[in-house]
């Protein structure tokens, strides 16, 4: 009979590397180039979404038009409401918050809603009324008191 010996076999033996010098001086200059990178990598992202932000930034009316053309749009699916006209006023111009480092955008904060008025075609009318006062209200994410519709 054969006398099979099963070797064990260290397959990382990290004891042994730190005793190399060459080895040591390797891993501590990975690790000094690991932090770089992550450093130098936050550093260029900065820059990047800052240039991003900058770039979906929108003016008082635009945002203004935005938000009654998607008014618009849910009121036209309503039953009785004929030919309207939505008008918003917004509370404040949109605010930009800068982080202490760097300048990079942190919060972009945009204007509030003050009030709506819809004329329309139908707005006499209490059921249509309702409807157009509630949709509003979910649409924009205020309060029906901020809501005014007429014909």
């Amino acid at each position: 009979m054969t006398d099979n010996k099963i070797k064990k076999i260290n397959v990382f033996d990290f004891r042994a590397l730190l005793k190399n010098d060459k080895a040591v001086k390797i891993i501590i200059l990975g690790g000094v180039a690991l932090v770089l990178l992550i450093f130098m990598s936050d550093f260029l992202s900065g820059t990047s979404k800052n240039q991003t932000t900058q770039a979906v930034e929108v003016s008082y009316e635009q945002y203004e038009k935005r938000l009654e053309k998607k008014l618009s749009q849910a009121l036209a699916e309503i039953d009785g409401v004929g030919e309207f006209t939505v008008i918003i006023t917004l509370d404040s111009l949109s605010e930009t918050v800068y982080s202490e480092r760097g300048g990079a955008v942190k919060t972009v904060i945009t204007p509030k809603v003050r009030g709506v008025a819809i004329i329309c075609e139908g707005g006499d009318d209490i059921y249509v009324k309702q409807k157009i006062v509630e949709m509003t209200s979910k649409v924009l994410g205020i309060g029906t008191n901020k809501i005014c519709v007429t014909n």
